[in-house]
């Protein structure tokens, strides 16, 4: 329904709106995802805790999506009867340069800052090198050092990659798997992700550009996640050179409460509380200007940056790209990647290397490379 308030100061699509009525919108679009999340997730006909992990970037998408949290909470506490509503955020320092268990790190203290700011909600965070330990990696895959502190051979792994693009890609797989092993060891009901439209359609033109294509319905789309996990290699000198087996395959849902908000939307909520504004760093809250060189920027950077510039204008355009997105098969297949952990597309790897003269056989720089899809070969070694 239009707002009947004359001067409305907020536009939501193409629509003018008072505040209030603005609030409620994106309240009701991430309310909306939770009612299907537990409908999807729900085990039995007893009320059962909902038990969430989300991951917190202390972007704007990640802060909003902590509010709504704390608000749900807060709402679900008051209520006799409600099925507890626990979720637990969570934010991985990828600050390599301190040790894992710093107490003075940044982010910790703004941190402590969001504890105070959401009290209806749990925060954590967990340090990047604690990836190390996650079984959803097969590391045997990886040119990873065995010398060193955890922090100083991720380190190295970080600066052997070929480009930036390289290392951003792998440490939003590194950060997604640590969340993902936190929702799992806590025996949560589902992974939540704070990724707004912008984001998610930004997200799937990346990765088609870093040829993991094949993935895109997987990584956009709400729904069970398949979950492998894989055994450390024995220390039994006659098992060297022997694939590590996998453990076991599991579903588990990971969703996008805001997958229906754009971003600019997002800012608009955020500076309807200035106390939550304040949160976020002035560097993440600024739409991204234009770039005339990409050299040092990656393509996620350079993608985001395009959705930005289109997203005011051509609103329909980001959303027809997740919709559109959202509409392809999740293809199964017996193999998966043991980086990304996607199914591998065999033929169609073998194909666009073909097409652009890559050579998929393994180097001694980076062995077991044949367990890897074609964007995290790409990403792996150049």
């Amino acid at each position: 329904m239009r707002c009947k308030e004359p001067n409305a100061p907020f536009e939501l699509r193409n629509v003018a709106s008072c505040q209030s009525c603005f609030i409620d919108y994106v309240d009701s679009k991430a309310v909306k995802r939770f009612t299907a999340l537990q409908r999807e997730t729900r085990t039995s006909t007893k009320p059962e805790p909902r038990r969430y992990v989300a991951g917190l970037s202390f972007g704007p998408s990640s802060t909003v999506l902590a509010q709504i949290l704390d608000k749900t909470a807060k709402y679900h506490a008051s209520r006799k009867g409600s099925s507890p509503f626990e979720p637990l955020v969570v934010h991985v320092d990828a600050d390599l340069s301190r040790p894992a268990d710093a107490r003075d790190a940044p982010a910790q203290r703004l941190l402590a800052r969001y504890r105070q700011r959401f009290p209806n909600i749990s925060f954590e965070c967990v340090h990047l090198s604690k990836v190390l330990a996650v079984k959803t990696i097969d590391w045997t895959a990886l040119p990873i050092a065995e010398d060193g502190s955890d922090a100083q051979r991720l380190q190295a792994f970080f600066s052997s990659l070929p480009s930036v693009t390289s290392r951003a890609d792998s440490l939003r797989l590194f950060v997604r798997h640590l969340l993902l092993h936190v929702a799992m060891e806590r025996s949560c009901s589902a992974l939540l992700f704070g990724h707004s439209t912008t984001a998610l359609a930004s997200l799937t033109l990346s990765e088609v550009a870093n040829g993991r294509g094949f993935s895109v319905p997987w990584q956009i789309n709400d729904g069970l996640f398949t979950v492998c996990a894989y055994r450390r290699r024995s220390a039994d000198p006659g098992s060297a050179g022997e694939p590590d087996p996998e453990d076991a395959k599991i579903q588990f849902p990971i969703y996008y409460p805001l997958r229906e908000i754009l971003r600019g939307e997002v800012v608009a909520y955020l500076g309807t509380t200035p106390s939550i504004q304040d949160l976020v760093p002035s560097s993440l809250d600024q739409t991204p200007s234009s770039v005339v060189s990409h050299k040092d920027h990656s393509i996620e950077e350079v993608v985001a940056r395009y959705f930005d510039g289109v997203e005011g204008p051509y609103s329909g355009i980001v959303t027809s790209v997740v919709r559109t997105a959202g509409k392809l098969d999740r293809l199964l297949t017996p193999h998966h990647c043991r980086l990304c952990g996607i199914t591998l597309d065999q033929e169609g790897d073998s194909t666009w290397a073909g097409e652009l003269g890559d050579d998929l056989s393994d180097s001694p720089a980076t062995p077991d490379t044949g367990k890897l899809c074609y964007g995290c070969k790409r990403s792996v070694g150049g």
